[in-house]
């Protein structure tokens, strides 16, 4: 690394603090590149990938039957049911959790049953605990290549994290593209391929994966069709104290809240 630093820099006069502060920067940097690895495989056994070096701070976990986390208090937990059922625990209550249902909890909690669960961290993010599901055939809204998706879990505000579901319809392969934060997902059924630099990876009912932020990837259907399930740790749409549906939907005469700066709440 010294050897490094020097050949950057070897034009430029650095005092001993702007000398550490550049090898903890480089350092940083490197940890950062050496954690952000692309990851696919079956759901095998139980697994856990640190992505706190990551820009929005995350943990993947693929839970087989049971967990217990403890250490989590400042965090908020996004799980999907990928097979069999489990029931949760946490200071929200006792919950049976069944097959292609999903959840958010913020805060510790356990698993316990016979299945296989998806369960996505963000750390240092208070969330609403949410119950849903079971996932739907197709999705909601229109996407790339023929392609759907729907939002299963939406931000609590602009910017936050969302739990998302993908279609992706027999014969379809996705334009190559990529994303500016990680990616934490599991394929809930149907059978494809991850197409990226390292080669093409078989996705089927089961398999995990985890793509690096800005990482090029595209998701192919061949005989079958694709069912995705896709942890965000952030979002580019939310509502904000500036603009959300109970402020602009309330009218004084024919003016929107929205526009009264008299009454909004300061």
């Amino acid at each position: 690394m010294k050897s490094d630093f020097l050949a950057q820099n070897n034009s430029k006069s650095y005092n001993k603090a702007e000398q550490e502060s550049i090898l903890i920067k480089q350092l940083s940097e490197k940890s950062n590149r050496a954690m952000q690895k692309f990851y696919c495989q079956k759901f095998l056994e139980t697994t856990q990938l640190d992505y706190t070096m990551a820009g929005h701070p995350s943990i993947a976990r693929w839970v087989i039957n049971s967990i217990e986390v403890n250490d989590s208090e400042q965090d908020t937990h996004f799980l999907f049911i990928s097979e069999g059922e489990v029931t949760l625990k946490s200071s929200n209550g006792e919950f049976l959790l069944r097959e292609k249902s999903f959840a958010t909890v913020p805060g510790n909690f356990s698993l316990d049953g016979s299945g296989q669960v998806l369960v996505a961290t963000l750390l240092n993010y208070t969330g609403f605990f949410n119950l849903g599901g079971p996932i739907e055939p197709l999705g909601r809204l229109k996407y790339i290549d023929g392609c759907s998706a729907t939002v299963l879990i939406n931000p609590l505000k602009l910017g936050e994290p969302c739990l998302n579901f993908l279609y992706v319809p027999p014969g379809i392969s996705q334009t190559p593209h990529t994303h500016p934060s990680l990616r934490i997902g599991l394929v809930a059924s149907g059978s494809g391929t991850c197409t990226v630099d390292e080669g093409v990876f078989e996705m089927k009912e089961g398999t995990v994966f985890c793509l690096p932020e800005n990482k090029l990837h595209s998701f192919s259907a061949i005989d079958d069709c694709l069912r995705i399930i896709i942890y965000h740790p952030d979002s580019d749409v939310g509502p904000t104290d500036d603009s959300h549906t109970m402020l602009n939907n309330t009218f004084v005469g024919e003016k929107s809240a929205k526009v009264l700066d008299a009454i909004r709440t300061k």
